[in-house]
């Protein structure tokens, strides 16, 4: 009997081991180096912010043992504390990771700790990392565990380097001591292994630019050669909604508010395709807020077929019920509006960045989905149904488009480039930001057609502009380069390929109504009814420059090549892309063509087939200022006619710096 006791209590032990995984990681900072950082761990970050003394083994505060870990992170700095690459995890597949430590602070507050992944660390190569986590740490010491699944928050033949990342502070702004002990890393076989796909493995589109390197812009349009229908509904521009932020269209008592001469600026605009959420979250209820936006809709001269409807608020901090939804489907549907596009909530993924307590977790969202997406294809069986899917993270995006394959009919990933636009390159944000994005794009349907092989889906970009970091805190909003000149190449740029290259049905891009302290996505203000920001600008001669037919641009151009970033995949492309596009009633030829070179002309020469050009008009955006005011006093402060030389065969012009130029070719 006695035996068999051991036995059962070594049995026992044996699995509780097995459950808990194999330790693979651990430090205790025991080890009585005097050494700052300690040894296996390194500053990381700005070299400015790693000062050894804010990175200390410390003996007089301890949870086990005689020391700990000592992370102090100063007022307004960013710097913080990683384990050493040479004691770098290397995930297995099918596995769990557990991280499990013990921290205390000198005052309440949120640190965070994340897993930072490298493709390679000889030279530094980023890889998705499969996890950030904030942790409420106090004066107390407390134990925190978080775990990470390979094959569902990361992929082992990309994330092949795992480091663990401690920030004392989760805000650059705020001061704050970190204490850390008894860090330890577990490995163990996943009971219910996820297995998706590897979008950076998976065979994509390469992204097409339809231009080889050259000293020169010069090539040859054939009417003849068409590449496929132009993706005309890239030009949208979002509205915010109907009850919107700067009290148009509607105030929230459901008056209508918006100025006549905004009217006529945004029907001007020829806008083919537009975007309203929080439909169903507003003051006078989802059927009256339908009625609304279809008055809206037709005074501006946008058809109800080509916007895109969400109903529920845009932080995802509440959700809606699924009958709420099938009432207002419904709803529209016996009141004869041809809405078809309805986005089940906005940027669920929130939680990510504090908000989104509505879905804490993605299967809390794909649980909200399911339920809605019945409810609304029972009141409307063919309603085109869609969801916000995160590019960048697994969990909120393709974990979601495997788990939903066969629910949605689109995807509205919100391409929003981030960048630095006070220290990157103009050609970097102009140029290389979109053909990173670009290609994510083509990823992402990758993944569409291989989780739905026998079912069309399709991509609306349903908000997308640039998130960017400013000097100050400042945010996109407020940052006057995302909307100066700065921001239009960078826009026009992403929207020559999206008309171009078919990537997804339509893009409209954030936002059409804005406050004029607030002029980062400056389209439109009702502060300032009679002036244009100079985005503006850029949708409304776009928008006459789309024809019905993409055409082949066979010739060259000089290409830009993007200094290498460990943390930034780059891309290099045509410093001049070209949009040629033919109409519909084969009379017209139309060229958009953007310089994303700050600095240099470059000479153009276009050669024209199967289509004898008869005269040539064109038309210049430009400014010279990188810090000039994205709202205009003049029209004419960033348009100006353009001069081309025709001669039949062909169209001659020199493109200047940073500008987008626009030509229509008349032909018989």
């Amino acid at each position: 009997m006695k035996c068999l006791f051991w036995f059962l209590l070594l049995v026992g032990s044996l699995s509780a081991t097995a459950d808990e995984g194999q330790p693979i990681f651990s430090d205790d900072f025991e080890n009585g180096s005097r050494q700052s950082p300690p040894p296996g761990w390194t500053m990381w970050g700005d070299k400015k912010f790693q000062v050894a003394a804010d990175f200390t083994r410390d003996t007089s505060c301890a949870h086990g043992g005689a020391a700990s870990f000592r992370i102090h992170h100063p007022m307004d700095t960013r710097g913080y504390i990683v384990s050493s690459p040479d004691r770098a995890i290397h995930p297995k597949p099918a596995m769990v990771y557990t991280v499990s430590f013990w921290a205390r602070a000198d005052k309440p507050g949120t640190a965070l700790f994340q897993w930072t992944a490298y493709r390679t660390i000889s030279p530094f190569e980023d890889a998705a990392s499969p996890g950030a986590f904030k942790f409420d740490a106090g004066g107390e010491w407390k134990e925190f565990t978080f775990s990470v699944r390979e094959g569902l928050d990361l992929f082992a033949d990309q994330s092949r380097f795992l480091l663990l990342t401690f920030h004392a502070a989760a805000k650059a702004r705020e001061e704050r001591t970190l204490w850390l002990d008894d860090v330890r890393v577990t490995e163990r076989p996943d009971p219910n292994p996820i297995r998706l796909l590897n979008d950076t493995t998976l065979t994509h589109d390469a992204l097409q630019h339809r231009l080889r390197p050259g000293e020169r812009l010069e090539f040859t349009v054939d009417a003849t050669k068409r590449l496929r229908r132009a993706t005309q509904e890239a030009g949208g521009v979002s509205f915010h909604r109907v009850c919107g932020w700067t009290g148009q269209p509607y105030n929230k008592k459901g008056d209508y508010t918006l100025a006549p001469e905004l009217e006529t600026a945004i029907r001007e605009m020829r806008l083919p395709m537009t975007r309203f959420y929080a439909v169903g979250d507003e003051p006078f209820g989802v059927e009256a807020a339908i009625d609304k936006l279809a008055e809206v809709l037709r005074r501006v001269g946008v058809a109800q077929e080509h916007c895109v409807v969400e109903f529920e608020e845009q932080g995802a901090r509440t959700k809606l019920s699924p009958e709420t939804w099938a009432r207002g489907v419904g709803y529209a549907l016996r009141h004869g509006y041809k809405f078809h596009h309805w986005e089940i909530a906005n940027e669920p993924y929130s939680a990510m960045w504090g908000d989104g307590q509505a879905f804490p977790t993605s299967d809390a969202f794909i649980e909200h989905f399911k339920a809605v997406s019945r409810a609304v294809r029972k009141a409307d069986p063919k309603a085109r149904l869609g969801m916000d899917i995160h590019h960048n993270d697994v969990k909120w995006g393709n974990y979601l488009l495997k788990q939903l394959a066969g629910d949605y009919n689109f995807v509205a990933p919100h391409y929003y480039c981030g960048a630095d636009l006070h220290r990157l390159p103009f050609e970097e944000i102009a140029l290389t930001e979109n053909y990173r994005m670009l290609d994510r794009a083509l990823r992402v349907n990758a993944l569409l057609r291989a989780y739905n092989p026998r079912r069309e889906t399709y991509q609306y970009d349903t908000e997308w502009g640039m998130i960017c970091s400013a000097p100050g805190g400042r945010e996109a909003d407020d940052e006057g380069r995302n909307a100066n000149i700065i921001g239009t190449l960078h826009r026009a740029v992403r929207l020559i390929y999206y008309a171009r290259e078919g990537i997804l049905r339509g893009a409209s891009g954030w936002q059409m109504l804005n406050r004029l302290d607030a002029p980062g996505f400056g389209i439109l203000s009702q502060e300032a009814p009679e002036k244009r920001f100079m985005l503006y600008w850029l949708y409304y001669y776009f928008n006459r420059h789309v024809g019905e037919w993409a055409l082949a641009t066979d010739g060259v151009a000089p290409f830009y090549e993007p200094q290498r970033q460990a943390d930034r995949e780059q891309l290099g492309g045509p410093l001049t892309p070209v949009l040629a596009t033919l109409s519909k009633d084969r009379r017209a030829m139309y060229l958009v063509i953007a310089n994303g070179s700050w600095t240099r002309t470059v000479p153009c020469r276009v050669r024209l087939k199967n289509f004898p050009a008869k005269s040539a008009a064109g038309i210049l955006l430009t400014a010279n200022d990188l810090n000039g005011k994205p709202l205009l006093a003049r029209k004419e402060d960033a348009v100006s006619d353009f001069p081309v030389t025709c001669d039949g065969g062909g169209m001659t012009c020199e493109i200047p710096p940073h500008a987008v130029v626009f030509v229509t070719l008349s032909g018989k």
